[in-house]
C-alpha cells in the first residue's frame, strides 16, 4: 500500500474485517494482486491457527485450578495466567516470594565492591515471553484493581520519570502475590477501596 501510495481509510483498521475486505478491492498489477491475495490467504490459515490452539489452551486451563484462581484478578487473562501458573508449577520449590521476583527478572542487578552496593535495571532473567505478558497485565490490573493502581500511584509519586520503575515494582508485587496465591490455594482479595464518590 505505501508503494503504491494509498492509505487505508482513517473509519476503520486494515487488520479489522472492515479493513481486509477493502484491501482484497484495492486494484494493483498481477504481481501485486498475487503476492497481496498469497499473503492473506496466509494469514486466513495463521488466525484459524491461532483460534484452534486457543481452543486447546482453554481446555487444558480449564482443568487447571490454579490458573482459575489467578485469574481472579482484575487483568489478568487466560494466557498471562497459564503462563505464570505453568512457570511456576510447583510454589513449593521457591523459598520465598522474592526468589519468585528474581526467577522472572523482576529485581534490580546489584554491583557491589566493598561497601559500595550499587542496584541497577533489573536482571531480565528467566523467562522475556512471560515478563511481557506480566507488563501488559499490569497494565489492565492499575486500570481495573484499585488495590494495583494505589500501589503504583504510591510508587510513581505523579513523577513522569519514575512511570518506569513503577511500572516495573507493580508488575514485581504483582508476581509475589500471584505466587502466595497458588501458594496458599486463596483467590485474589482487594485490599484497597475505592473511596464512594461524592453524592
Amino acid at each position: 500500500l505505501r508503494g503504491h501510495g494509498i492509505q487505508v481509510p482513517k473509519a476503520f483498521g486494515l487488520w479489522t474485517k472492515k479493513g481486509l475486505h477493502w484491501l482484497t478491492k484495492q486494484e494493483f498489477d498481477d504481481s501485486d494482486a498475487l503476492q497481496r491475495d498469497l499473503w492473506l490467504d496466509e494469514l486466513e490459515l495463521l488466525t484459524k491457527q491461532i483460534a484452534r490452539m486457543e481452543q486447546e489452551l482453554d481446555r487444558i486451563a480449564s482443568a487447571s485450578p490454579g490458573v482459575a484462581l489467578l485469574q481472579t484478578i482484575h487483568g489478568i487473562g487466560p494466557r498471562t495466567a497459564e503462563a505464570i501458573a505453568a512457570y511456576i508449577d510447583d510454589p513449593q520449590r521457591f523459598r520465598n516470594a522474592k526468589a519468585v521476583g528474581a526467577y522472572f527478572g523482576l529485581v534490580p542487578g546489584q554491583d557491589q565492591s566493598g561497601t559500595t552496593n550499587r542496584l541497577g535495571h533489573i536482571t531480565k532473567e528467566g523467562p522475556a515471553t512471560v515478563r511481557k505478558l506480566l507488563t501488559e497485565a499490569t497494565w489492565h490490573a492499575i486500570r481495573l484493581s484499585p488495590t494495583i493502581r494505589a500501589l503504583f500511584e504510591r510508587i510513581h509519586r505523579g513523577d513522569r520519570e519514575r512511570r518506569k520503575i513503577a511500572l516495573v515494582a507493580t508488575s514485581h508485587a504483582l508476581v509475589r502475590a500471584m505466587y502466595a496465591m497458588l501458594r496458599d490455594n486463596q483467590p485474589w482479595r482487594e485490599t484497597f477501596q475505592q473511596e464512594a464518590a461524592p453524592a
